[in-house]
């Protein structure tokens, strides 16, 4: 059974190899920790609720980075992982420092918005007019008001300054295609097993459910029918365990779940932290059903998660 200081130990074995080694995702966490990816999203996820980590916008897969606020330029490590563009425009924007967000093509305009790790939105007044910046992220405040208030100068200043600034963008941007041809480095072997190891888990979950139902998910069928609970998609199938998107009508409208529905006698914190973190991916709520009961830890973390997980105990 898992106990609460067990739970803290391995949290805070986490958030000091974090602190240690830099921003990382579940997937390495899981394979230098020995704790299973499942277990280890749930933690990384009370680490965030609790402010000891933030999450990074980028994705390494399909999993965000986790880092200790403060480590936020270790991020540069991982641009690998942007697309080819975004890259680009991270690259030209470390150079440049500050971009006008209406001088910029549509293409790079996207882009600085998909690139929130890197690119800050800062608004300006030039000419009179609201205009729109990015900033990099390491550019301090003091030096962006600096440069904004060069470019709120006299039309005609701005014009005896554009031909020079256009000539040395133009020298910036030939060095930036050539930094980004040599930073830009093939997808690491890591990456690979962690798609590979996702398509696996998916291969399985969709044989299980081509499986006939058991005695256990025909009655939970019945019970969820009797309840109005709809079934939205159905994700895994097991004689003993079943999960699926489901929709509940309440007075207020309709709410979305991810059900999972268990055939045992007693219920673990383990398992209620195992649902919150698939539901999590999902982005909505869990519902738990079982004819079993919660031990007292995995009342005490109902209690505490009571706005993300629901429980309900089926009839024998």
């Amino acid at each position: 059974m898992l106990d609460v200081q067990k739970v803290n130990d391995t949290k805070q074995r986490i958030l000091s190899m974090i602190t240690t080694a830099g921003p990382s995702f579940p997937a390495k966490i899981s394979r230098e920790t020995n704790i299973s990816p499942l277990f280890v999203g749930a933690l990384l996820s009370e680490l965030v609720a609790e402010q000891k980590l933030v999450m990074s916008s980028m994705k390494v897969g399909s999993s965000p980075l986790y880092l200790v606020k403060g480590q936020e330029q270790n991020l540069e490590k991982f641009t690998q992982y942007l697309n080819s563009k975004e890259q680009e425009v991270v690259f030209r924007l470390k150079q440049i420092q500050l971009l006008d967000d209406s001088a910029e093509d549509p293409a790079t305009r996207v882009a600085l918005r998909k690139i929130k790790d890197f690119a800050i939105p800062v608004s300006a007044k030039v000419d009179g007019e609201e205009k729109l910046f990015w900033k990099y992220f390491t550019l301090g405040e003091l030096e962006a008001n600096s440069i904004l208030q060069k470019a709120d100068k006299p039309k005609k200043a701005q014009k005896e300054d554009k031909v020079e600034e256009v000539e040395e963008k133009k020298e910036q941007i030939k060095e930036i295609k050539q930094e980004i041809k040599k930073e830009v480095v093939k997808e690491t072997q890591e990456l690979k097993e962690e798609i590979k190891q996702e398509k696996s888990e998916k291969r399985k979950a969709k044989k299980t459910i081509e499986k006939e139902p058991s005695k256990f998910v025909n009655s939970l069928k019945e019970c969820l029918s009797s309840k109005n609970i709809g079934i939205i998609t159905e994700l895994l199938l097991k004689p003993k365990e079943y999960h699926a998107q489901v929709k509940v009508d309440h007075s207020l409208g309709v709410q979305e779940y991810l059900l999972i529905a268990k055939d045992k006698k007693k219920l673990t914190e383990d398992d209620l932290a195992i649902a919150l973190h698939k539901a999590q991916e999902h982005k909505m709520p869990a519902l738990l059903m079982s004819k079993g009961d919660l031990d007292k830890p995995a009342q005490a973390y109902l209690e505490q998660w009571r706005n993300l997980i629901k429980f309900e105990k089926l009839k024998s």
